[in-house]
């Protein structure tokens, strides 16, 4: 763990979100063989591993980065959890936590982002059916019919920027 981007998270410490060095942070113990400092100026304990993908793990780092893996290659659940010798469950809880570490990573690479290039287009589909084949009670359901996706992608870096997907008057 990298306890050089550790910080009081404490809003009415003087030294809310100072990283180190100028964080006053003493090294209190480690738990769960991840480091906890003291906050010098407000006593708050910071753990190293708050905001990042192993925040709420109980399982071994080295066990839960090689889980991590390998469901990024498209391991199952099941397979995941024999091959590291442990309960389909535990695999299974590692999801969302995955899940969310990613989406805020994400958020926080796309916020931002040069653009240099941008190019809006506009796709139609259905869905299960075309809008004119649709029963009163499925056009009431509102679940099937005509579906339109608006795209922004940058051709240079490759990126889907912002998409929406919606009926024809929704934009």
């Amino acid at each position: 763990m990298d306890d050089k981007t550790c910080y009081c998270r404490n809003p009415q410490c003087a030294l809310y979100g100072r990283m180190a060095p100028y964080a006053q942070l003493k090294f209190r113990d480690g738990h769960r063989h991840a480091a906890r400092f003291r906050c010098q100026v407000c006593t708050v304990l910071v753990s190293a591993r708050t905001n990042t993908a192993y925040a709420g793990i109980r399982t071994d780092a080295t066990t839960y980065l090689r889980g991590a893996t390998a469901l990024a290659e498209g391991m199952s659940l099941r397979a995941t959890g024999r091959l590291l010798s442990v309960d389909k469950d535990t695999v299974n809880h590692w999801l969302p936590v995955l899940g969310a570490h990613g989406q805020h990573v994400t958020r926080y690479c796309f916020r931002h982002l040069p653009g240099r290039e941008c190019q809006l287009d506009e796709l139609w589909t259905f869905i299960a059916k075309k809008e004119a084949r649709l029963t009163p009670l499925e056009q009431l359901a509102a679940i099937a019919g005509d579906a339109w996706v608006w795209i922004a992608c940058s051709p240079v870096d490759k990126l889907v920027r912002a998409w929406v997907v919606g009926t024809r008057t929704l934009c």
